[in-house]
């Protein structure tokens, strides 16, 4: 029982990764475990919205190894993720664990927090790939003991978001800024029917290229997180150019 605990603890404890930190809370008399659990599996994404999730574990401080042999956990450690990556997105997916060094200590609580934004057509089932490994010892001597694990049954699903400009997947074609209005910062999106490079332009009613950026895209879905800080209040006009067309959508910069 103990050692199934632990297995699932260390499948969870590097579940996720992010850029903001959370804070370990686990309920008193609680006992140990891993919260949410791999039925519920992690929240939902959604296109175009900051994604924010956060798990809470508390490992336990001994466990059986091999089922018969008492030891003591010392700690368990972060040694990699794969599949965050994989997720399109306009502020990249990565976790942070606290303690910040990724390393928790048995009997300990813990948390990670994961964070990103999917990008504008980014729908669809992301598998998590993690890998961790146990610190511990023979309970009585020193002799120490050590466990990698790999999990790979957790993933992040990312929906449609209806509030989201459509954009087509199968042709070059560029979605409407979202949001719009907006204040300073804003994401744009181009879909490329074939890996190449494309311009992005913001411009002036009469024309004025007051932007101008040159992307190595990649074929599908391309995500443009445009910063408008230097501009002032007011309406302009961005553009994509590539080989196979340009294509023109107006934006609102409104700071009330």
């Amino acid at each position: 029982m103990k050692q199934t605990l632990l297995a699932v603890i260390l499948i969870f404890t590097m579940g996720i990764k992010s850029w903001g930190q959370c804070t370990p809370s686990w309920p008193t008399g609680g006992g140990t475990g891993i919260s949410p659990d791999s039925v519920t599996n992690l929240p939902h994404a959604f296109e175009g919205v900051a994604y924010d999730a956060t798990i809470q574990f508390k490992a336990p401080l001994d466990t059986l190894y091999q089922g018969t042999i008492p030891v003591t956990i010392d700690d368990i450690t972060i040694t990699g993720v794969t599949g965050l990556s994989t997720i399109p997105n306009i502020s990249p997916f990565t976790y942070v664990p606290n303690p910040a060094n990724g390393i928790f200590p048995g009997g300990s609580v813990s948390c990670i927090n994961l964070t990103g934004t999917p990008s504008i057509g980014s729908a669809g089932t992301y598998n998590l790939a993690v890998a961790v490994t146990a610190h511990a010892h023979i309970t009585g001597t020193t002799q120490p003991l050590t466990q990698s694990y790999t999990i790979t049954y957790y993933k992040i699903v990312v929906e449609p978001n209806t509030a989201v400009p459509s954009i087509s997947n199968s042709k070059f074609d560029l979605s409407q800024n979202f949001p719009n209005p907006f204040n300073y910062k804003t994401n744009i999106s181009f879909n490329m029917p074939a890996k190449g490079y494309a311009t992005f332009k913001v411009f002036d009613l009469i024309g004025n290229v007051l932007y101008e950026k040159y992307i190595d895209a990649k074929s599908g879905i391309n995500t443009i997180n445009y910063d408008a800080s230097s501009l002032s209040e007011g309406v302009y006009f961005y553009s994509v150019s590539t080989s196979a067309g340009s294509l023109t959508r107006r934006l609102i910069i409104d700071r009330k």
